[in-house]
């Protein structure tokens, strides 16, 4: 508490620019925070809410009676217990606690590590634009502060070890029930443990033992039990059959929905040779271990990201801050409390929207038409990931009728090629269409098919608008 005090009274345009970011956030991002995992998120936590924990897949015909290790359960509960509670207002409101949590926490690591206000706020903008989708409603945002945690954690410990650094443990537990990266911060401990055991020449050894292998034993702390989670981990982190099929699975090639990770990358580097005696090994570690993992796939991006906000303020210092000023309480306060409550405002802004503010980017004028030509329990619906989620989040009914969603680890290796086929429209790439009446057409997709499914006898258009078109075939399509 006193830290926050401090935090008001001597450095007011910190507490600007985060409740800044987050007048913004609730304000104006909101509808386009609810992406296809937003709607996979609430889908999975009902799922969990009404039937337990699940074992195999009861949602799509592609996926029926697959395994389905639904590792991001606690998230999902979490989302749907909020939604439920405040629709989408909480929602919103409740992922930008959680993004505003990190920042927080963020900012609290690095200045306790020797780090300049004003380094700070010139790190900050280039972190937010270069992992700009990290912060959209889905499971991995409610992990961003146990991240920053940890990541705080280790970097101290890199510094002055303590017994704090066993914290890691149950940090680490709670995050393998929420979001499967917690992988990287196992490790990230491992890495801390194996850095010491070098520096010191096995001197540490007791500690280090502890951290390789409990941080990973952590990992495996989920109702699913060790060996079943195991498992899941070497499908999503080995050879994932999708990998080179999704795009947050693939490399981050260079253009322009990647320059601001490569511009952030080169400055990283840059400031790491330039403020390299602030840094400890595990800091420099930890960053290129993030910028690789962000090089590799897409997904990787944001923890470098936030790797970055803790690390590149340290190598700055304080150069930026110039002389102390002395400190005016009183105006700061004024200024501090004042930015809070605009995002006090703003958030009961947010609460007083319409649900149809929220999901104005989602074609929801189409939803009767499915519900009517779905009304027979034998009518299955064909849509693409964009979509599917959320016609299951829409329509309760369709549970167990829709062909697949975004839940991409249930599937079997043959049926990425087959989606490859359809969404190409080489070869035969009808098949994976076949026994599905009503096709939900993506418009905006590379290539439409609305053209081909209505050459079929009897097919016809029930509803069409710039974002899908609502496809009726005859069962025989």
């Amino acid at each position: 508490m006193n830290r926050l005090v401090r935090v008001v009274d001597e450095e007011p345009l910190l507490v600007i620019l985060l409740a800044g970011f987050g007048v913004i956030f609730v304000s104006i991002f909101p509808p386009h925070l609810f992406v296809n995992d937003s709607f996979l998120t609430l889908v999975a936590g009902r799922e969990v809410a009404q039937h337990g924990l699940p074992s195999s897949d009861d949602l799509t015909v592609y996926g029926a009676g697959r395994t389905w290790i639904d590792q991001q359960w606690g998230a999902q509960l979490l989302a749907y217990g909020v939604y439920r509670v405040g629709e989408h207002a909480f929602l919103a409101v409740l992922a930008s606690i959680f993004s505003l949590a990190a920042f927080l926490l963020s900012a609290f690591a690095t200045r306790s590590m020797g780090a300049g206000p004003r380094a700070y706020l010139v790190v900050f903008f280039p972190v937010v634009f270069a992992a700009s989708w990290a912060w959209t409603i889905r499971a991995q945002v409610f992990v961003l502060p146990l991240f920053a945690g940890l990541l705080w954690l280790l970097a101290v410990e890199a510094r002055r070890p303590s017994q704090r650094v066993y914290l890691a443990i149950p940090i680490l537990v709670v995050w393998a029930n929420v979001h499967g990266s917690v992988a990287l911060g196992a490790l990230l401990t491992m890495l801390l443990a194996a850095i010491e055991l070098i520096s010191s020449r096995g001197r540490s050894i007791r500690r280090g033992a502890i951290l390789l292998v409990l941080a990973p034993l952590a990992v495996l702390a989920t109702p699913y039990g060790p060996f079943a989670t195991a498992r899941y981990y070497e499908l999503m982190l080995v050879d994932p059959p999708f990998g080179d099929r999704v795009s947050e699975w693939q490399p981050s090639d260079p253009g322009w929905n990647t320059l601001a990770f490569y511009l952030l990358g080169a400055a990283a580097i840059g400031l790491v040779l330039w403020g390299r005696r602030r840094l400890k090994a595990f800091d420099v570690a930890v960053l290129g271990l993030t910028f690789v993992g962000g090089v590799q796939a897409l997904r990787g991006v944001q923890w470098f990201a936030l790797a970055c906000l803790i690390f590149l303020p340290v190598a700055i210092g304080t150069r930026l801050d110039g002389r102390q000023a002395p400190v005016r309480r009183r105006f700061n306060r004024a200024l501090a409390f004042g930015a809070m409550a605009i995002l006090a405002v703003a958030g009961a802004v947010a609460f007083a929207r319409d649900a149809s503010w929220y999901e104005r980017n989602w074609p929801n004028t189409a939803i009767a038409s499915v519900r009517d030509a779905a009304s027979q329990p034998s009518s299955r619906v064909f849509a693409t990931d964009r979509h599917a989620d959320w016609l299951l989040w829409k329509l309760p009914e369709l549970r167990g009728r829709v062909a697949y969603d975004v839940r991409f680890e249930i599937y079997e290796p043959s049926f990425f090629d087959e989606l490859a086929s359809y969404n190409r429209q080489t070869g035969d790439w009808k098949t994976l269409t076949a026994g599905f009446e009503i096709v939900v057409v993506d418009v905006k997709a590379a290539l439409s098919h609305t053209e081909q499914f209505l050459e079929e006898p009897g097919a016809r258009v029930l509803y069409g608008d710039d974002r899908v078109t609502i496809v009726l075939r005859s069962p025989t399509g």
